[in-house]
């Protein structure tokens, strides 16, 4: 029995680098988290809708933009300069993913806007 725990724990290791940090279910949210490892959010989208996601940094409670913008990928696909446009289909699950670019940043955040 603990043969098999330890194996399933080896499994679940990697599987948890990116760890979703919740779900956004209103265009116009946004959520933030920490920059220490990729940080994932789900977007379940709530209508039919033309959209952006967008990540920013954060540092001491406001919007840093003298660091380089992070990297930011919509359904496993890079999108460039932080922000990624798409057409939304009511009910569809989508995966944001940010990941930090530089030290001393104290969050990302990641938000789903109308353009």
């Amino acid at each position: 029995m603990l043969k098999l725990q330890v194996i399933g724990l080896i499994v679940w290791l990697p599987a948890s680098a990116v760890v979703a940090a919740g779900t956004i279910e209103a265009i116009g949210s946004e959520r933030c988290g920490s920059p220490l490892r990729p940080y994932a959010v789900d977007f379940l989208a709530p209508e039919e809708a033309d959209l952006e996601v967008r990540v920013k940094v954060m540092i001491r409670g406001s919007e840093d933009l003298e660091h380089a913008t992070p990297a930011l990928s919509f359904d496993g696909i890079s999108c460039p300069n932080g922000h990624c446009s798409f057409h939304a289909t009511k009910g569809q699950s989508y995966k944001l993913v940010a990941k930090s670019t530089g030290p001393k940043i104290d969050k990302l955040c990641i938000s789903v806007v109308r353009p």
